[in-house]
């Protein structure tokens, strides 16, 4: 047993005070582990508690909260993840932000459920944490270096064993949405690295050896067996996911017409044949998978000819495949791959900085923007000029010191650009256009974080379904889906779990883990567990509107009801959410404005805030 002697749990929150270099650990409240999981749960927790309502991003005042769940560190298939949850400097509402890999295993390993860091330190520091111990270091020698040069240098010094988060440039320069990158995976959207960068801290080095308990070993073994068999036979997890990793839907959502081209104003991407499935699986070197995962959807990835030859990445990935290249109207996969590790090397959100480069085009095509602002042409289709825009946004150098502002901030700058800014919330939207999704359309508007594909992924029910397919085009049940699946991402996120799980996983079978690795009576039942992803969400939801949120925040870009699709199958498209966004409040059980009532806050025990 570890910890206070529960299983699943360690039992501890190390709690880091920059500003005044402390460093405290402390007992994990049994009423988090009940109430909300672990993970998103505990940071949402935490942060309504802890956070003052109007607290600017970056200043000293916010928190930064590194979370686990009970699944992390066991044998749990697609469990190696851990999150991060702060107030977002590019949107000012809620952030948390999902990565998989090594480092949230080797959290709970070297003796922590969650770091929670405020403050800011007088010089840039590093945190060591090394099983149920961590100190702060002198960090100004890292301060500058590109995060692989931070991860390799750290690894040197400290040992091989030890997992790096770290910033880059990016988050050390203030850019609105920069990542924190662990051991090449990200801990991508909405401006972690941001945030983290503001405190002056540099980067976290963590090495564990301790166990992770288990409350019923042969209940649990037997689960894992039959969850492995699960995941190996599913087409979507053990086919063409582990073929192809994210990049397996591409020629679909081309073929549909849903495939986001020059910033959204059009859906069928011409070049789809250059950057497709298989073009790009032609550049794997391996598979690789995070912790406990038997999906394998992770490719290495190396350009062999072309003015990028030599270029590496692990990747690319399904929404910079397209950020990069149908969205910035880009057929040179090298270019692709380029742009992808130089996000990685800066510490850079893919998405948002493909999507805002893809802003930055159209509004040079249409006069918005001209030359002189920029310091080089930067049409549509330029590989090379758009390359260039990624090394300005990551040095924040130039132009690119705006830039990394993100799009929302940018429309307002650029006279008459507002309107082809694509953001929810401030957050750049991801690649899947609504017109042809109305469950995509109210997931977009309704996202806690903004414009996100992760909170809820209808496009799978409405367009991917082998069987009981969602009329894409329906606004009928579309809210309920919506909410449903909000909340079951919600427990994924707490437990932790990757998303990637619910093809292959029945939400049985995720309880079945929960209580056989817990004991707790609190988990064992799937509609029990369901509601800590809805008291989550509505916790989350009182956050927001604590931070201003007010319905007219719950909207999608005009575009998207103003300018129909001119060609493919979706010619003449357009979106209506009013009457789906109407649906969603009272399925949720929330007002006309979209604030939790007072019967479904006392039903979930959140009355007073909680």
């Amino acid at each position: 047993m570890t910890g206070r002697g529960w299983h699943g749990y360690v039992g501890r929150i190390l709690e880091v005070d920059l500003s005044r270099g402390k460093i405290q650990i402390r007992d994990l409240e049994p009423s988090l582990t009940a109430g909300y999981l672990g993970g998103k749960g505990f940071g949402a927790r935490l942060l309504f508690d802890r956070l003052p309502p109007g607290v600017q991003p970056l200043s000293e005042e916010n928190i930064l909260v590194f979370a686990t769940g009970p699944l992390t560190g066991t044998l749990t298939p697609t469990s190696g993840r851990s999150v991060v949850c702060t107030k977002s400097p590019l949107t000012g509402f809620w952030l948390d932000s999902n990565c998989g890999g090594t480092f949230g295993p080797e959290l709970k390993q070297a003796g922590f459920d969650a770091v929670a860091i405020r403050g800011r330190a007088a010089e840039p520091v590093l945190l060591v944490i090394e099983d149920g111990a961590a100190q702060l270091r002198p960090a100004k020698g890292l301060w500058g270096q590109d995060t692989f040069a931070v991860q390799a240098g750290l690894k040197e010094e400290l040992g091989q064993d030890f997992k790096v988060a770290t910033i880059g440039p990016a988050g050390e320069a203030g850019v609105l949405y920069s990542s924190i990158i662990a051991e090449y995976r990200a801990f991508g959207r909405g401006g972690a690295g941001a945030v983290m960068g503001a405190k002056n801290l540099k980067a976290l080095a963590v090495r564990g050896t301790g166990p992770v308990t288990v409350a019923d070993p042969e209940g649990y073994l037997r689960a894992c067996r039959e969850a492995f068999n699960e995941l190996a036979i599913n087409p979507e997890s053990g086919g063409g996911r582990q073929d192809y990793g994210t990049n397996q839907i591409l020629s679909a959502m081309n073929l549909t017409g849903l495939h986001p081209v020059k910033n959204f104003q059009a859906g069928i991407f011409a070049g789809a044949g250059q950057i497709n499935e298989e073009t790009i699986s032609s550049l794997y070197l391996r598979h690789r998978a995070c912790t406990a995962c038997p999906i394998y959807c992770s490719k290495i990835s190396r350009v062999k000819t072309g003015p990028y030859a030599g270029a590496v990445v692990e990747g690319p990935e399904y929404e910079n495949a397209w950020a990069f290249g149908a969205h910035c109207l880009n057929t040179e996969l090298g270019a692709v791959v380029q742009a992808e590790y130089l996000c990685d090397l800066y510490g850079l959100d893919s998405i948002s900085t493909g999507s805002t480069i893809g802003f930055l085009m159209e509004c040079f095509e249409k006069g918005l923007l001209p030359e002189s602002e920029i310091g080089f042409p930067l049409p549509f289709g330029d590989h090379r000029a758009m390359i260039r825009a990624v090394h300005l946004i990551g040095r924040a150098e130039g132009p690119g010191r705006l830039w990394g502002r993100g799009v929302r901030l940018l429309g307002e700058e650029i006279p008459g650009a507002a309107g082809s800014a694509m953001h929810v919330k401030g957050l750049e939207l991801p690649a899947y256009d609504p017109r042809g999704s109305t469950g995509m359309a109210l997931a977009y508007a309704t996202s806690d974080r903004g414009g996100c594909h992760l909170r809820a992924w209808p496009i799978g029910a409405e367009l991917l379904a082998t069987q009981n397919r969602m009329d894409p085009f329906s606004p009928e049940y579309k809210a309920e889906f919506v909410r449903a699946q909000q909340d079951l991402f919600a427990v994924l996120n707490s437990a932790v779990l990757c998303l990637f799980s619910t093809p292959g996983l029945s939400m049985n079978q995720v309880t079945r883990f929960l209580s056989t690795v817990t004991g707790l009576k609190a988990l064992s039942s799937a509609e029990e567990v369901l509601t800590i992803g809805e008291r989550t969400n509505n916790l989350v939801r009182l956050f927001n509107l604590r931070e201003g949120l007010t319905r007219e925040d719950d909207r999608l870009p005009d575009r998207f009801s103003t300018e129909p699709l001119k060609e493919g199958p979706l010619e003449g498209r357009l979106t209506d959410l009013a009457p789906m966004l109407e649906e969603y409040y009272f399925c949720r059980g929330w007002d006309a404005q979209g604030r939790p009532g007072e019967a479904k806050l006392r039903e979930l025990g959140l009355a007073g805030g909680g």
